[in-house]
């Protein structure tokens, strides 16, 4: 089925695009790790994406490496349609579906551990993690419509169908009815559903409102916004609010499940900011406060978790970056993350994780990026020796043409 659909959406996008542009991209990461004072090659990863795009339609197809061998990563494609009042777009395939400002400009080639510890929304929630993000990766289809002339503004309204199980209890419309898991009236679907209203003002703000429902009993909704009125500054402040109550079986740490006494309710605040200090130097910061489901663990792993049982994690996060020339960059990235800060839960010590860099731009094409990344976690100031360190060295190359 994943390949029928890709090829049929680049099928469609060579038929409609005479004059179409075709871009590759390749970055190829490696990872060196501490191990009894020395360097020690640890891993790598390779992406490598494939798009073709015209005005009217266009398809994308990523791949990664695992264990090395090439996986089929992302692989969607869309096609435009004009209509007498603004446009449609219908977009299938299985791919990451963003759209808020996550202010990492900065980023580069550097993964999450470097310099974008967490995606906007709900740390290690159950259903608002990452809840921007209205496909996860998934198979799905997502139809936008788009106008530039209702408001002083660009609207768009999108919704999608994300492949999953809607109904977990559900084995199928058959068995699960003989088993008396369903009724008659329960629907049997093999999507949940998604939806995203947003709206552009240039020079004004630019803002979204997400909503997932990918299964029968959870959902999430979440806002984010971004002045755009600032030269100098990128901002975006965020909220997400999720309820989980899943029939579900999360699995535990021992690897073992627990059962739910009653759902959970999770929210997180987000506060990201990148302000140009001068003409080479610039600063971003990332802050995030959620509340989310603290599940039992190791030998309180088949108690069943009450309903608000949640606990609190902060994640604060600076960056500073600084061009001493055109193609150099130096940086340097402190993640700083504090959990169980509520009263009802202990707290373990914080993690810090601190990546200087630097960044060579051989040309706008091609460029080496270096650091080295120091991970501290469990800092305690009550507990001597609590705390572990890691070092990993990133090295990675990236071109694209």
């Amino acid at each position: 089925m994943k390949k029928i659909v890709t090829a049929a959406f680049v099928g469609l996008t060579l038929a409609g695009a005479a004059f179409a542009e075709i871009s590759f991209s390749y970055t190829g990461k490696n990872y060196f790790k501490s191990s009894a004072g020395n360097l020690d090659y640890d891993s790598r990863t390779d992406c490598m994406s494939l798009s073709i795009s015209s005005k009217s339609a266009g398809a994308v197809v990523d791949f990664d490496t695992d264990a090395g061998e090439l996986v089929q990563d992302e692989y969607y494609g869309w096609m435009t349609f004009g209509l007498p009042a603004g446009n449609l777009q219908i977009t299938a395939g299985s791919w990451n579906g963003r759209y808020a400002d996550r202010v990492k400009s900065d980023a580069g080639d550097l993964d999450s551990s470097d310099f974008e510890l967490y995606k906007p929304g709900v740390i290690n929630g159950l259903g608002g993690k990452d809840s921007d993000n209205l496909t996860q990766g998934k198979m799905a289809m997502t139809a936008a419509y788009t106008n530039t002339d209702l408001l002083p503004g660009t609207l768009m309204v999108k919704l999608a169908l994300v492949k999953g199980t809607w109904d977990p209890e559900a084995k199928s419309a058959t068995t699960a009815k003989e088993d008396g898991d369903v009724d008659d009236s329960d629907l049997i679907l093999s999507s949940g559903f998604a939806g995203e209203v947003a709206f552009r003002a240039e020079n004004l703000i630019n803002a979204n409102i997400a909503f997932r429902w990918l299964e029968k009993k959870s959902f999430s909704i979440a806002g984010f916004v971004s002045p755009l009125m600032f030269e100098k500054v990128r901002a975006t402040v965020g909220f997400t609010f999720a309820s989980v109550n899943n029939y579900a079986k999360y699995n535990s740490a021992d690897g073992k499940t627990s059962d739910w006494a009653d759902g959970a309710t999770e929210f997180a605040l987000d506060l990201r900011l990148r302000y140009q200090i001068t003409e080479k130097l610039a600063v971003t910061t990332m802050h995030n406060l959620s509340s989310y489901a603290d599940l039992p663990s190791e030998t309180v792993v088949e108690k069943a978790r009450e309903y608000g049982d949640n606990t609190l994690v902060l994640w604060d996060m600076i960056n500073l970056t600084y061009k001493p020339e055109d193609k150099i960059t130096v940086g340097y990235t402190l993640n700083a993350v504090f959990s169980g800060l509520d009263s009802d839960h202990t707290f373990t010590g914080a993690d810090l994780i601190t990546t200087p860099y630097i960044r060579i731009d051989a040309n706008s094409n091609v460029a080496v990026t270096a650091g080295a990344r120091i991970a501290v976690n469990g800092l305690n100031p009550e507990i001597d020796g609590h705390e572990t360190m890691d070092v990993t060295v990133p090295v990675l190359f990236s071109f694209s043409l």
